[in-house]
């Protein structure tokens, strides 16, 4: 399937690597038979696009959309470009589900054609081109992370903020890349349950994610933040003793309980009332890198709001900005030197039912193939307990798996 979407200018696959988390293994979209792209009042356009659909729409929400939430702005070197937001209604969508294949089509094809289309798809043969070993760029050296951590905690001291998410970027100038080869290796590489491999045009998001950010199913909302990370160690006995670290760090655990305040308050605004709960407080998650702590905060939702309110009374998630959010968000604009883009937004799907799932998009490579531009950026809650050293560290664990497919 990844090779037979080369064909195609936009497309979108979701794979949860066989995790029991969704209702598919994976799901492909693509052909294009409408689209939202760009917009100069994205929210009310994709409230329209929504509304005029009654079909499945796949599509992404970038981080920088908080512009059009509350009075901030993103001034940032900006050197993928995507575009700020991008929803498409598919012609052709592929949902695979142990082992069935489900393939939905539009009134423009006949059986037959879905049958060559098939056809074609199983006789692909996957071209596995050699991602040779690159030299990574930090856009901020080790000394000035360290000098902006120390600084944002003047900022926690003065009771400003409580938390903040503070990101750097790695990236490679002048990169003759295959999206496509990279995509497989880091999907079979990192085996998260929130994979998404992305094009639009020139622009790929290659994305290893564990997070979900919004899921509604009927009238239940959840949120499933992450807080709380350690290296995962090849020893069984080491590795347990890792995991009884982390379950036990209060710093960790401060992380993910000031986390799941904000987005109980954030659900509470489209909520009926007294229907927040915390179904999971600091969960242990395993991937294949990394443990994290997950927690899980649900609500039913008040019938009188729509998709687009829902995502933005909790847009951007609580786990990639910080407490108070909006504050976050402006020292966010302060201390980092590239604007988020889609990194820290989000991909996902709306189905006919108006049930969506999305999910946050980190641990993920950005790749603008017509300026040969690659990058990825990583991050981590700052708290007055962060040793600047140790969050360093932890940047480099939560993008080991990005660094080993380019060859770091």
């Amino acid at each position: 399937m990844i090779e037979y979407l080369r064909n195609f200018d936009s497309f979108c696959l979701l794979d949860n690597n066989v995790s029991n988390n969704t209702a598919f293994d994976f799901l492909v979209a693509f052909k294009p038979e409408a689209e939202l792209i760009d917009s100069s009042n994205p929210f009310l356009d994709l409230e329209k696009f929504i509304n005029q659909s009654s079909d499945w729409l796949f599509g992404y929400l970038t981080y920088d959309l908080k512009n059009y939430i509350e009075r901030l702005s993103s001034n940032n070197l900006d050197f993928q470009k995507f575009p700020i937001i991008h929803f498409f209604s598919p012609s052709i969508i592929i949902n695979v589900k142990n082992k069935d294949v489900i393939i939905l089509y539009n009134a423009s094809y006949s059986s037959d054609d879905i049958d060559s289309i098939f056809s074609d798809i199983s006789n692909t043969e996957f071209v596995h081109e050699i991602i040779d070993a690159v030299n990574i760029n930090a856009r901020v050296k080790k000394e000035d992370y360290i000098k902006n951590v120390l600084a944002i905690q003047k900022h926690l001291q003065s009771g400003d903020i409580y938390e903040m998410n503070y990101c750097q970027e790695f990236y490679v100038d002048n990169l003759l890349l295959d999206p496509f080869t990279l995509f497989s290796k880091l999907n079979n590489l990192s085996q998260a349950p929130f994979s998404s491999f992305y094009r639009i045009n020139n622009h790929f998001c290659i994305c290893a994610s564990p997070e979900r950010y919004l899921k509604k199913t009927n009238n239940k909302i959840i949120s499933q933040p992450i807080k709380g990370t350690i290296k995962k160690l090849d020893n069984i006995v080491l590795d347990k003793q890792k995991q009884t670290e982390l379950l036990n760090s209060s710093k960790d655990l401060s992380e993910n309980f000031m986390i799941v305040d904000l987005v109980r308050n954030d659900l509470s605004k489209i909520a009926k009332q007294n229907t927040v709960n915390v179904d999971e407080l600091a969960a242990l998650y395993t991937y294949k890198d990394v443990h994290h702590l997950t927690s899980t905060i649900s609500c039913d939702l008040d019938a009188k709001y729509s998709i687009v309110d829902i995502l933005k009374s909790s847009f951007p998630m609580g786990s990639m900005t910080g407490a108070p959010k909006i504050k976050s968000m402006e020292l966010i604009e302060k201390f980092e030197d590239t604007m988020r883009g889609l990194y820290s937004g989000s991909i996902g799907y709306i189905n006919p039912a108006k049930d969506f799932d999305f999910n946050v998009v980190i641990r993920s490579v950005f790749y603008n193939q017509q300026s040969q531009y690659l990058s990825f950026m990583v991050g981590g809650a700052i708290t007055i307990d962060s040793d600047p050293e140790l969050e360093y560290q932890e940047c480099l664990v939560k993008a080991q798996s990005i660094f080993n497919v380019l060859g770091q």
